[in-house]
């Protein structure tokens, strides 16, 4: 008989944010059970960099809260926190490390990370009602993946090499020539 492995246990939210102070690591926490996150690259940051400079002084003029890398976002519904790349709430945020209202939610794809930004994250996020607009980034071509809230249902558009992608919620469009501005990605 093949031995077992001891089934993880489940952390409150507070052991949780203990252990992310103890070990000066971010982990992604899902109803009790915590996930190391993975190191960026710096292609990655590059790409979370333009969207940043492309976006933030948008969203502070029109009085929002823009965040990148470290803030985590919650799910109320589904006690998890995830930390996107990018976000966006343009609804009052009391707490100083959590987006609870988002509504711009951007994720940049790894090899590792991209079948569970696509299924995982992008049903968890449109689980929280402001979600208007899920992006995810792709660092090995120029597509980005637009995935917006319909009245009944999600809307889903795929850009390839050039064009805007509106972001309701800003009252602007955010292009693929500013998220890959400067970098060697290459077209489809």
């Amino acid at each position: 008989m093949a031995a077992r492995a001891p089934r993880p246990s489940r952390l409150s939210k507070e052991e949780w944010l203990e252990l992310e102070q103890q070990t000066d690591q971010r982990y992604e926490y899902l109803d009790g059970f915590v996930y190391a996150m993975a190191g960026e690259s710096r292609l990655h940051n590059e790409i979370v960099g333009n969207i940043t400079e492309a976006l933030r002084a948008r969203a502070r003029a029109r009085g929002c809260h823009f965040a990148f890398l470290s803030v985590r976002v919650a799910i109320a519904q589904l006690n998890r926190y995830y930390y996107p790349d990018v976000v966006v709430s343009c609804a009052e945020e009391p707490h100083s490390h959590e987006i609870h209202q988002p509504c711009l939610v951007v994720e940049v794809l790894s090899k590792s990370s991209a079948e569970r930004d696509r299924r995982e994250k992008l049903d968890a996020y449109f689980k929280i009602p402001t979600l208007q607009t899920y992006l995810l980034v792709s660092q090995e071509e120029r597509r980005v993946e637009v995935y917006q809230k319909a009245p009944w249902n999600l809307l889903w558009s795929e850009w390839i090499n050039e064009g805007a992608i509106e972001i309701p919620c800003l009252g602007e469009t955010l292009s693929l020539s500013q998220i890959y501005a400067g970098l060697e990605v290459p077209e489809v």
